[in-house]
């Protein structure tokens, strides 16, 4: 049940990396889960993922704007490497390398 539970987690993550918009109902059709399991999915997300919920008429789950498909794309020692880099770097390649951690790293405000 877990790998089950983590896998579908990861591809709802996938979903909305690449820019779709989600709804319960068709997450809950997809994957033969019932409403309150998809509405978990979205709240453990949401503590990686800056989850935008829309209600209503056209509503449902997408991420905040800014945040892309190639975001986590990075590997954490990547990050790593990247964060060592840019503190010894002058300014404008510190600028760069930020850029690179924000669109293709983890989402985090720091970055922002």
């Amino acid at each position: 049940m877990l790998d089950n539970t983590f896998q579908r987690r990861r591809e709802i993550e996938r979903m909305l990396l690449a820019g779709k918009k989600l709804t319960v109902s068709k997450l809950t059709a997809m994957y033969g889960v019932g409403k309150n399991a998809i509405r978990r999915d979205f709240d453990i997300i949401n503590e990686e993922l800056p989850v935008v919920t829309k209600q209503g008429y056209d509503g449902g789950y997408s991420l905040m704007d800014g945040v892309g498909k190639y975001q986590n794309s990075l590997s954490q020692e990547q990050l790593k490497c990247l964060e060592k880099v840019a503190v010894i770097c002058n300014a404008e390649d510190r600028e760069t390398i930020r850029s690179i951690i924000h669109e293709f790293g983890p989402y985090c405000r720091k970055f922002t």
